[in-house]
């Protein structure tokens, strides 16, 4: 019938301005029709013939439709969400929609009804081999409709509400082949009806399918009640049919109700599916007249004279449905009992996390080296962040768009799959597991794999911004383990903790690791004349190699593991510099000379814990760097390529600057942050 993969999209975007002095305070496809929405009544019809995946277009009130609907769930089938921020017009919805579709696709306007059968339609497309196929219906008032001329199967001509001759309308059923975005132009709005429809018939790209059954578009007053007229006949019967047959009508209207009428419709009585199960449960058959087992003269009718009050009580006593009798006890109209929509909140929230530099005690903060010798580091965040701007989504879909990507990503929340693409989000998200979608815009000051923990960084904002959209505010270092658990545990990513416990809290800090995972965290308060000294002595310069930090990891793990007592002496020697670092940074009169050196000695005793933490490029940097007044530095991060930070007298910095650019190094002016990951609300 359908490929796994085909898709049906509503365009339940519009402002339904005709229908408002009837259906107020609610989107025009959520009209009521017998106590569902119009479009419930849509997505039904769709499920009946297969198409279980459906993108829902929607702008106006957006949250009343997604509230309602949700991911579809309740209603058997597969929703996502297609939101506008700007009306773009039926063709700029469908564009849109691109990301979410790869294949022919079904469009069915969220105001019209017509009873088509989708798999011959289907059928009529594919023998066609045109972009676009459309359902076509006549009708005897062809001014509000799109009305087309025909030569076989193929429309010639297509026009907009243009009174003629001719019966044939659009029908609001269209299905497309991919290949029609590309005649779609984005980020304006643009009309299927007056631009795309009539360049396809041009190009003789367009076809027509007649249906001669049941059509409506509700989106006038008069259409709508007439709508309502018609789906209400669907709801009652006269006593010549049996239960069985009854039990049919009920599971097809999906209304829970039947009332059965004699010829002159007046109401003799009224079945449901829970009448209907007691009569059988009780010895009734299913070949009996419904007669049997109808409820005659039920008490709770109300009259076409009734007040709204009178109404109102009938319906919250216990029945969800309340026919309305003439006075001669003909059925003129059913009154049901809507569910209240809890509007939810799908908000959007935004955040920034600082990057940061390491002083010295890197590779001391490695669990296989703390959890038996202690470890310790210092580091500050600086002014360079990973940010992100979150929406709550009310599918599971999640939509990312970033500035090292040249296309939006689409991933499906409740099947990641870990293919080196988005790591960071997947699995954070897997370990949340927030039970929602949500779309992420992306962007750094500096790209990843340079050194400057951003991963980690990321992590942090990732897992902060889940948290608000959840309305939970999880605390610093529940956030900061988050991040090292999504790193390490889910995607077994190696690493040591500084770089998480660095962004979360910001700042110049001192951190202890110790056995047990125990983390002691202190904030130092250095002097404000220490930093702005330490400031002007400090450059950092990119080698243009970027690093990747897993395999770094995996081959110092390896190297400590086979020579544990040499190397664990290098790292006792590095959280010894890191204590005189700090040490010197609080003194009154700080000795940045012999923070260079220190940072010098760090540098080397790194350097020999394994052959792959440096390269040709990285030490001729450094040594033109020395060569150029610096006291000293080392490479960031877990080595193979980033940033090297120097640590200079001022007044070498722009020998140093001229030097290291000659040799096509790159410089990032930076200055310290004291705060750590922070989000924000922007819309509730």
């Amino acid at each position: 019938m359908y490929s796994n993969k085909m898709k049906a999209v509503i365009l339940a975007g519009g402002f339904g301005t005709r229908l408002r002095e009837v259906v107020k305070d609610v989107p025009k496809p959520m009209a009521p029709i017998t106590g569902k929405p119009f479009l419930e009544h849509q997505i039904n019809f769709l499920r009946d013939q297969g198409l279980e995946d459906i993108i829902l277009s929607v702008h106006y009130k957006s949250a009343i439709i997604k509230s309602h609907f949700g991911e579809g769930i309740r209603h058997g089938v597969n929703i996502t969400y297609s939101e506008e921020d700007t009306p773009l017009g039926t063709a700029g919805a469908i564009k849109l929609a691109q990301k979410y579709i790869d294949e022919p696709f079904f469009v069915l306007n969220g105001d019209s009804y017509a009873d088509v059968n989708l798999s011959e339609f289907l059928a009529f497309h594919k023998s066609n081999k045109g972009l676009c196929s459309m359902i076509l219906t006549e009708t005897e008032d062809n001014s509000q409709y799109g009305n087309v001329v025909m030569q076989d199967d193929k429309i010639t001509s297509f026009s907009e509400k243009t009174p003629s001759q001719n019966l044939l309308v659009n029908a609001g059923v269209y299905l497309f082949e991919p290949g029609i975005f590309e005649l779609i132009p984005s980020e304006r709005k643009v009309s299927l009806e007056r631009e795309i429809f009539p360049e396809l018939a041009r190009r003789g790209e367009l076809r027509g399918h007649i249906h001669n059954g049941y059509f409506m578009d509700i989106g006038r007053p008069e259409t709508y009640a007439k709508f309502k007229q018609d789906f209400l006949k669907k709801l009652s019967s006269s006593q010549d049919i049996n239960v069985r047959e009854a039990m049919k009508i009920v599971s097809d209207n999906r209304t829970d109700l039947l009332l059965i009428t004699d010829k002159e419709k007046k109401l003799l009585g009224i079945v449901n599916d829970n009448i209907l199960k007691k009569y059988l449960v009780e010895g009734g058959e299913v070949i009996d007249s419904i007669s049997k087992a109808m409820v005659r003269n039920p008490e709770k009718v109300g009259q076409i004279d009734d007040d709204e009050t009178r109404i109102y009580e009938l319906l919250q006593s216990g029945t969800r449905h309340v026919p309305i009798l003439d006075n001669e006890g003909k059925i003129r109209d059913i009154k049901f009992r809507e569910d209240e929509i809890k509007i939810e909140n799908f908000p959007t929230l935004r955040g920034k996390s600082p990057l940061r530099i390491s002083f010295a005690g890197g590779g001391t903060d490695l669990p296989y080296f703390f959890e038996k010798y202690g470890g310790a580091v210092i580091n500050t965040t600086i002014n360079q962040y990973c940010y992100a701007t979150v929406k709550k989504r009310a599918d599971s879909k999640i939509i990312i768009e970033s500035n090292d990507a040249d296309e939006e990503v689409v991933l499906d929340g409740k099947n990641l799959k870990y293919n080196g693409e988005h790591e960071i989000i997947k699995s954070v998200f897997n370990i949340i597991n927030p039970g929602f979608g949500m779309d992420f815009y992306l962007h750094n000051d500096v790209p990843p794999g340079r050194g400057l923990g951003s991963s980690a960084s990321f992590a942090g904002l990732i897992t902060k911004l889940i948290g608000g959209l959840q309305g939970i505010e999880y605390d610093d270092e529940t956030i900061a383990e988050t991040a090292y658990k999504a790193e390490v545990e889910e995607l077994k990513i190696p690493g040591g903790k500084q770089d998480q416990y660095a962004a979360v809290f910001g700042g110049f800090n001192w951190i202890e690791f110790g056995q047990g995972d125990k983390k002691i965290m202190h904030p130092l308060r250095i002097k404000e004349n220490t930093l702005d000294e330490l400031r002007g002595h400090l450059t950092l310069c990119y080698t243009g190699n970027e690093h990747s930090s897993r395999q770094q990891h995996k081959k110092q793990e390896k190297t400590f593991q086979e020579n544990e007592i040499e190397i664990a002496a290098r790292l006792q020697n590095l959280k010894g510099v890191a204590t005189e670092i700090k040490e010197s940074l609080l003194s009154v009169r700080p000795n940045f000379e012999r923070i260079g050196e220190l940072l010098h000695t760090s540098w080397e005793n790194k350097r020999r814990l394994s052959p792959n933490i440096s390269n040709k490029r990285t030490d001729n940097l450094y040594e033109v760097g020395i060569k150029n007044g610096a006291y000293g530095g080392k490479l960031l991060g877990s080595g193979g390529g980033g940033y090297i930070l120097f640590i200079h007298p001022p007044k070498k910095r722009n020998q140093l600057v001229r030097a290291l650019e000659g040799e096509e190094g790159q410089l990032l002016n930076f200055d310290f942050e004291t705060r750590g990951t922070r989000t924000w609300v922007i819309d509730r």
